[in-house]
């Protein structure tokens, strides 16, 4: 049967003068049909399964010569029809009530565009109103959707512009783009208005990103339960003529998405549980008066732009989770005086600080790694910024006019400054440099920077900074010693890999560096005077270049050892031996790569050599070769809780067996 309306008049007479109400019929389902009563204007449907998808009343009356307007003002659809069909009244503005069954599931695109409801309550059957179902119905004042719906399609009320209340299910998962959105008369200056008043609870199951207010609505109070909603659009809550009074966050929502609380101008304090583990880029771009939220230990990550011109916050608290702070995540917010930058993070986005003119209390971490364009730019209070030693680049700009910036230290490991980095900096007095090898900057790096300001460098380096041309024009001076040698030996580990620290002894000839794991040996390396690689090892050593100052003007060695097992605790002994392999210095100590839950003593304490603990067993002696204790420099190491003689670079137990 084709899917049309196939109409007929079934009774239309004249007896004795009186006239009857004219009835007219048609189908407008395989198995659903549909009759009219012309005088009580009620449109009765009926029937089993589907309605068509392109059924007309309108059109079908009209076809008959009835005015479109006056055809019918009621729908009663009986139980047994499953679906409102697509445009099945449409342009109806007469139609001022409808009457569905239980047993219903969908009401199809543009099912009520332009018509004349004033109110629609759904069944609980419904999960789904698709596009458009309601569009430009001017009169419709409150919609039902039922305890079951999923699903709202987009533009579904776009122009309702009498809707006040809207109630949805606790199921609700999707609501699409411009779903409440009015143009009023189109002009710039009349943007309309959709005047919903319900508090507006979006359930746990919600997951849809899509931009759906646009308008000015009276909603004062949302509450946000949704749990994990997907995507990365401007957000469900994003409405540039309207901020809420109040947004409660639920205690069981686990994703801050994306520009969910973007331009929200009213909003002064947001409360998150601490069931948050993430938050959008530009989630809380806009927010002008938020002077408020936190942040709680699980979140691991906060988007670009997160907190963009958020000019009213004035402190926060950083997760130790954060690992990196994206570009622009606190831009402009000129009201900012405190932030904690945890241990963990390792690189600073784009602009992430500029314009956080007040900050005043910044401590870069020492994991930080890299520092980028502009990140910390236009900050006015600071006196003092220490770089640490990790950090290898940093980018142009990024502390660019710090105007009461006086002191600056730069760690040992920095290689490289943009243009521009310092530029502006005028009440720089001194900077010092842990770097023996001078970083490469360019002429506008210290732009506006005095030629009076102190460099202060690591004795035996000054040539190396006076020979370049954009170093050179400073003042220069030596550091003093307590800020470049080391008192022992420090060990920074990663997941695979342990970067080790230690002083220098300008009568060593090689440094021996064995490391041990669960008692055995893990691997065993020998380095020259200029911490260079002579033995086996899994690793290039750090700078290890023929450029690298002489041994008696460098005054701490590093050297990188990878290829360790993740998540495992370690011993070392490092022994600066002289050109005999007589121990100078021996240092002793445990760390553990990343991931490692057990206990550590610490160390990289220098021991002192002693004469050996030898054991009575007299085979014992014969079997190591060890030599009269009178004879040798040896030292007594406890590790893991057991007792170890260390002698010329070889361990051994205290039965006198060496360890491999």
């Amino acid at each position: 049967m084709k899917k049309q309306l196939f109409l007929f008049a079934s009774c239309l007479a004249l007896i004795a003068g009186k006239s009857f109400a004219t009835v007219y019929t048609g189908v407008c389902g395989e198995h659903v049909s549909w009759t009219l009563d012309s005088e009580t204007k009620v449109l009765t449907i009926s029937g089993t399964g589907e309605m068509y998808h392109d059924g007309h009343f309108s059109d079908a009356l009209h076809w008959h010569g009835q005015n479109l307007n006056s055809a019918f003002q009621s729908v009663v659809i009986e139980p047994g029809v499953t679906s409102i069909g697509y445009w099945a009244f449409a342009n109806c503005t007469n139609l001022k009530t409808i009457s569905l069954p239980d047993g219903i599931t969908v009401i199809e695109a543009n099912a009520f565009e332009n018509s004349g409801l004033t109110s629609i309550v759904l069944p609980n059957s419904v999960t789904e109103v698709q596009e458009s179902a309601f569009i430009n119905c001017k009169q419709l004042a409150s919609c039902d959707l039922g305890r079951g719906i999923k699903h709202i399609g987009k533009n579904c009320f776009w122009d309702c512009t009498a809707l006040k209340s809207l109630k949805w299910s606790d199921c609700l998962e999707t609501i699409g783009s411009g779903c409440f959105i009015s143009w009023g008369s189109g002009s710039s200056s009349d943007v309309g208005k959709i005047p919903l008043q319900d508090t507006l609870v979006f359930p746990a199951t919600f997951r849809s990103m899509d931009e759906i207010f646009s308008c000015y609505t009276n909603v004062k109070v949302v509450i946000w339960n949704a749990r994990r909603p997907q995507g990365s659009g401007m957000g469900p809550l994003y409405n540039y003529y309207h901020s809420y009074d109040e947004i409660v966050v639920g205690d069981e929502v686990e994703v801050i998405p994306a520009n969910l609380f973007r331009d929200q101008t009213k909003i002064d304090t947001i409360i998150l549980p601490e069931s948050v583990e993430s938050i959008g880029q530009n989630a809380f771009n806009g927010c002008r008066k938020l002077q408020y939220v936190n942040i709680p230990e699980n979140v691991q990550t906060i988007g670009k732009a997160a907190f963009y011109n958020c000019a009213a916050l004035t402190s926060l608290e950083l997760p130790k989770g954060i690992s990196e702070v994206y570009g622009s995540t606190f831009y402009g917010c000129k009201s900012l005086t405190r932030i904690n930058l945890p241990e963990g993070v390792t690189a600073i986005g784009e602009s992430a600080f500029s314009g956080c003119t007040v900050l005043d209390s910044l401590v870069l971490p020492s994991s930080l790694r890299t520092i980028s364009e502009s990140a910390f730019a236009n900050m006015s209070t600071q006196k003092e910024l220490v770089i640490p030693d990790k950090v290898i680049t940093v980018s142009g700009h990024a502390f660019e006019n710090w105007k009461n910036l006086e002191k600056l230290t730069i760690g040992k490991g920095v290689m490289l400054f943009g243009d521009q980095t310092f530029a502006g900096d005028s009440a720089i007095k001194e900077i010092r440099t842990l770097c023996a090898t001078p970083p490469v900057i360019s002429a506008g790096t210290f732009n506006g920077v005095p030629d009076s300001a102190w460099l202060s460098v690591i004795p035996g380096t000054e040539s190396l900074y006076q020979s370049d041309a954009n170093w050179g024009r400073f003042r220069l001076t030596n550091l003093p010693d307590t800020m470049y040698v080391p008192k022992n030996v420090t060990v920074e580990a990663e997941t695979t890999t342990a970067m080790f620290t230690w002083p220098t002894d300008s009568a060593a000839t090689t440094y021996q560096l064995d490391i041990y794991k669960d008692g055995n040996k893990f691997c065993s390396l020998t380095l020259d005077a200029y911490g260079r690689l002579l033995g086996i090892s899994f690793a290039p050593g750090r700078r290890n270049t023929e450029e690298q100052p002489a041994a008696n003007n460098v005054y701490a060695l590093s050297f990188m050892v990878t290829g360790l097992d993740a998540a495992s605790r370690y011993n070392y002994v490092l022994s600066a031996l002289d050109e005999n392999g007589t121990p100078l210095h021996v240092y002793i100590g445990d760390f553990a790569t990343l991931g490692y839950e057990g206990e550590l003593q610490g160390g990289g304490d220098e021991v002192i050599p002693t004469p050996p603990v030898i054991p009575s067993n007299p085979e014992a002696k014969q079997s190591t070769g060890i030599v009269p204790s009178d004879q040798v420099q040896s030292i007594k190491i406890i590790m893991d809780g057991k007792l170890y003689l260390m002698y010329k670079g070889r361990m051994y137990d205290v039965q006198g067996n060496q360890i491999k």
